[in-house]
């Protein structure tokens, strides 16, 4: 289930957006100024919250160190390679597999770093 606030917000910016083509393509009467004011808002909240996000990234560094973290950084990032169609030594399956089966070896070795 969706509940993020700043998901809700841009799926609402993104209803706005194809409303505004729709209305345009059907020749609909829709206020221009109050979409964008609207919309305008939702902009402003998502740029805060954010802003928000990096501070709160910025007191987690050294999450950033952690080798469980790392090993599912570079799973994410064979598999987006996977996905892009970028041709790697091995199937990027069987990397993601390989990676899971250490990050498993890993919060079993030893503690996660607290919060």
């Amino acid at each position: 289930m969706i509940t993020s606030r700043k998901t809700w917000l841009l799926i609402f910016a993104f209803l706005g957006a194809v409303l505004g083509v729709i209305s345009k393509a059907f020749e609909l009467t829709i206020n221009p100024v109050a979409l964008m004011a609207g919309l305008g808002s939702i902009v402003v909240y998502v740029g805060l919250e954010a802003k928000a996000d990096r501070e709160r990234l910025r007191a987690q560094a050294s999450k950033w160190k952690d080798p469980k973290f790392i090993a599912e950084l570079v799973a994410a990032i064979v598999a987006a390679l996977g996905t892009a169609g970028v041709v790697l030594p091995l199937p990027p399956e069987m990397i993601v597999g390989i990676l899971t089966a250490i990050i498993a070896i890993l919060f079993k070795a030893k503690p996660s770093l607290p919060a």
